[in-house]
């Protein structure tokens, strides 16, 4: 049987200094973007850094580029040649739409995509993984606060790789976006694309 936890990754903010942490402008927060499927007709997402006071307050540099991947919360924002490459991969479940990312000093980055799934693949294994028993009932999920995983080998096995290459965590408070090893490429820049990967048997 395979070590699903040697497979995949979950996808998470780089820890170096200076990359922007995505706060979306008055017009996407009324979209309700992170909940509701919208055509890509309508216009872009719109964000900002919401940590650029702080980080100039507490003296850290911000990146004069925005990164490859940005992050708005556990979702991603990605740059149109990522967005190409898991379009060819037709993932099940995976919403996109036109982003614009505003920078620090005004300039418009146009060339970005808001990733996510507004429906979570529940995969992991309650009886090999350590979590709280406590669930918190939030939007309609059944939410728990996870302290290490294991993924349910029995699902993935009955699950066509095709269809669980890239996912978000269900079930978890987490709510990571999780990619098998063999997309890995597309995220893995070793910080310097503005994402890192986690191996889950190493979370």
């Amino acid at each position: 049987m395979n070590n699903y936890d040697d497979e995949y990754f979950f996808i998470q903010k780089s820890d170096g200094h200076g990359f922007p942490s995505l706060t979306p402008n008055e017009d996407t927060v009324e979209r309700k973007y992170s909940f509701e499927i919208q055509s890509n007709d309508l216009s872009p997402f719109v964000f900002f850094n919401g940590a650029k006071d702080y980080l100039r307050k507490i003296g850290v540099t911000a990146v004069k580029s925005p990164p490859e991947i940005l992050f708005d919360g556990t979702d991603l924002v990605v740059t149109s040649a990522i967005r190409e490459k898991l379009v060819d991969m037709n993932i099940p479940g995976l919403y996109i739409h036109p982003t614009v990312y505003i920078g620090d000093d005004g300039s418009w980055h146009e060339d970005y995509w808001f990733l996510s799934f507004p429906i979570r693949f529940d995969c992991w294994d309650r009886e090999k993984s350590d979590f709280s028993d406590t669930v918190l009932d939030l939007g309609g999920f059944k939410l728990h606060s996870v302290y290490t995983y294991s993924l349910d080998a029995k699902l993935l096995n009955d699950t066509p790789l095709e269809q669980r290459l890239l996912f978000k965590l269900g079930g978890t408070l987490d709510a990571y976006i999780v990619c098998h090893k063999s997309i890995a490429r597309l995220f893995r820049g070793n910080g310097a694309n503005g994402a890192k990967l986690v191996r889950i048997a190493d979370f």
